[in-house]
């Protein structure tokens, strides 16, 4: 088995490769002596409005020398360039074998909950299938509000019992 890439999912979609995912590609790329910079991709899933929609990169050489040394983490790091990456084919087909490593934790989508995510947290990870994007284990905060609400309304509910009876 060999790596083909990594999946970055957004929620909308953007006309390029953004910067820090050309910095973390270049990274993963000089950490793992094995992948191929031809042959390895960053696939970018946005959720657009009523879609999801597919873009594959791979680093132009000019591109993974550039995300190796960069440090900037803001949102137009200096030297960033559109040459840094190309797009490439996908096929998409049930035909290919393999498999997806996800965090032990289960919970990989930090879209409901970034302010947990750091690029420097540590997390082991095993094979198996990512939960749903919106599953709750990534929207605990909507549960724990949800249930604040029941309790709440309980409470008023009691109240108004009261000045009635």
């Amino acid at each position: 088995m060999e790596c083909l890439g990594w999946i970055h999912t957004q929620p909308n979609e953007t006309p390029v490769l953004p910067p820090q995912d050309v910095t973390l590609h270049s990274k993963l790329l000089a950490e793992n002596a094995s992948w191929d910079g031809e042959k390895t991709i960053a696939i970018t899933c946005s959720f657009t409005p009523g879609s999801c929609s597919l873009t594959a990169y791979k680093l132009t050489p000019a591109g993974y020398d550039w995300g190796k040394t960069n440090r900037d983490t803001g949102p137009s790091p200096s030297g960033y360039a559109p040459t840094h990456f190309e797009k490439v084919q996908m096929l998409l087909s049930d035909r290919f074998l393999g498999y997806f490593m996800v965090p032990e934790e289960e919970g990989w989508n930090y879209n409901f909950m970034g302010v947990k995510h750091t690029t420097t947290m540590k997390y082991d990870v095993k094979v198996g299938t990512p939960k749903e994007f919106y599953h709750e284990v990534h929207r605990k905060t909507h549960f724990f509000n949800f249930s604040a609400m029941d309790s709440v309304e309980e409470g008023q509910e009691e109240t108004q019992r009261n000045l009635l009876a």
